[in-house]
């Protein structure tokens, strides 16, 4: 018999799931003791089925998001999800078993119905420090993974409502700020509860038949909007593009994220091939895989027409191809840090890139193409600040590019100033937007920032990971580049110049100035 589905029932409960992922994320939020998360809302809050497959998430981190399927569906594999306590919750924070750096910190839980598993809850939350050789555990340079940070293994946190304290107690000692970080952790826990409860609640009202009957049908109509893309391109095609890291942070020499996108006439199944990218690096900018996967999805996801939800659906029909041993496929113990926030920009960056050729009015040239992450904290003192500083997004068909935005895989925001000096001995200088650093066209990339701030008390570290220092943000078809960033410390009467993944020592009274990339413009100006 037929399915007879109310499409109105099915947007109450697509719109139910995505509330549910929504509050679980504003639990979180009001819960978290750090600015990081509580002011920059740097966390993700998804749902799942009970087969793991994607059912709704919040509108948080892409980079997050993406990379949490492929954690969830790792933890599901390692974890018989339908024999665990509903008070259970599995910790991770191994971007070699389904994380992406070791501050994002990942819990994950079953939900139930009458001892029935119908799905799972996970969130990702980004501490601010989590050990390792420097303050932030974001170092920029040749680290290995033990070195940037505490791992931890996939394992529960909570199991039949005790607390795992050995992992606990051992983590608290290796961090800075371990109170901070023990609040962070109740926080996820919090939102965790929420989300089960409000699923719970989800299924009490409707009912076991007609959720498992409209979940199917949502995920029809995900694959559905997939489908809407390959209407817009060839039936068959292949397309290649090659875009580049500054550097490692080590080398001088450019980094290469290179992509094959194809299809073949007949079959509607869509093949990234990443395979020919660089071989792992030296310095902390390699990705896990599931970064990889997370920026393409971010680029479907982008590209399907909003009316279509989110959820597996909308990526049955994806192929992706990394090399093991390469920058996307590095081999354990290679450091990540940067690979989740600078190296997934590229990536997303070089995609477009090569869909421009097939998509000229959709896509947009590059936007600031780096999420400016800076870390700056002391032992002696006692705090750790940490932030990404917005750039300029790249002009498309029939609009300028805007400014002083984050763009692509990230979706935090910048930290409230008042915030900032309150909690932290710092004080802003300046935050600005950095005119005419986005590139000339017809229409006009958006504009990076300029952001300065006065360390009040010291000495402290300064940690750096940002690029589209030396190369620019590229521009669409005729478009001009955006402008590169810069780096710099000003000690007295003196400007010292810092590379774009590097460690600093700072003293008392120095002022960091950050300045970051404008967006790349589309298409000739036009000379009146």
């Amino acid at each position: 018999m037929a399915r007879i589905i109310d499409p109105i029932t099915a947007q109450v409960i697509n719109n139910a799931l995505i509330n549910a992922a929504q509050e679980a994320g504003l639990a979180l939020q009001l819960s978290a003791f750090s600015p990081n998360i509580r002011e920059r809302l740097d966390f993700s809050t998804a749902i799942y089925d009970d087969h793991a497959r994607l059912l709704a998430q919040a509108e948080h981190i892409p980079v997050h998001l993406g990379a949490m399927i492929e954690g969830v569906k790792f933890l599901f594999e390692e974890f018989d999800f339908s024999k665990l306590s509903s008070e259970d919750v599995i910790i991770n924070n191994d971007p070699y078993l389904g994380g992406t750096h070791l501050p994002d910190i990942s819990l994950t839980a079953p939900i139930f119905m009458k001892n029935e598993l119908i799905g799972i809850i996970t969130n990702r939350a980004h501490h601010a420090d989590v050990g390792g050789t420097h303050p932030g555990s974001m170092p920029g340079g040749e680290y290995t993974l033990d070195q940037e940070g505490y791992v931890i293994h996939p394992q529960f946190l909570i199991q039949k409502g005790t607390w795992n304290n050995d992992l606990l107690k051992d983590f608290l000692s290796r961090v800075r700020s371990p109170n901070e970080r023990k609040g962070d952790l109740q926080a996820q826990l919090a939102s965790i509860r929420v989300g089960q409860q409000n699923i719970q609640k989800l299924w009490n009202r409707h009912g076991k038949e007609q959720v498992i009957n409209i979940l199917e049908f949502l995920r029809e109509r995900s694959a559905i909007g997939f489908q809407e893309i390959l209407k817009e391109l060839p039936s068959e095609f292949l397309v290649s593009d090659t875009d580049y890291l500054d550097d490692d942070g080590i080398t001088e020499e450019p980094i290469n994220i290179t992509v094959t996108i194809s299809k073949h006439s007949g079959n509607q199944n869509l093949h990234f091939d990443f395979s020919k990218s660089a071989r792992q690096t030296r310095g902390n900018i390699n990705a896990p895989k599931a970064v990889a996967l997370a920026a393409v999805y971010y680029v479907i996801r982008a590209l399907v027409p909003q009316t279509f939800p989110t959820n597996a659906g909308l990526y049955e029909y994806v192929n992706i191809i990394m090399k093991e041993g390469t920058i996307l496929d590095p081999i354990r113990p290679a450091g990540v840090a940067g690979g989740n926030v600078e190296t997934s920009q590229r990536i997303v960056d070089v995609i477009l890139k090569a869909l421009s050729k097939l998509l000229p009015k959709k896509i947009n040239a590059a936007n600031c193409g780096s999420m400016n992450n800076l870390a700056i904290g002391s032992d002696k003192l006692n705090f750790t600040y940490y932030e990404t500083i917005a750039g300029g997004l790249g002009a498309a068909h029939g609009f300028n590019g805007r400014n002083a935005t984050h763009a692509a895989m990230t979706n935090t925001g910048n930290t409230p100033i008042e915030i900032l000096e309150t909690e932290f001995p710092i004080r802003i200088k300046e935050y600005s937007i950095r005119w005419n650093s986005g590139g000339e066209g017809t229409w006009s990339g958006g504009c990076g920032i300029r952001r300065a701030m006065e360390l009040l008390d010291g000495p402290a570290i300064l940690s750096l990971l940002s690029d589209r220092r030396i190369i620019s943000p590229y521009g669409l078809y005729g478009g001009a580049e955006g402008k590169t960033g810069n780096n710099f410390v000003q000690r007295g009467n003196e400007a010292i110049k810092l590379k774009s993944k590097t460690t600093f020592e700072l003293q008392k009274g120095d002022i960091v100035v950050i300045e970051t990339p404008g967006g790349g413009g589309y298409g000739k100006k036009v000379k009146l």
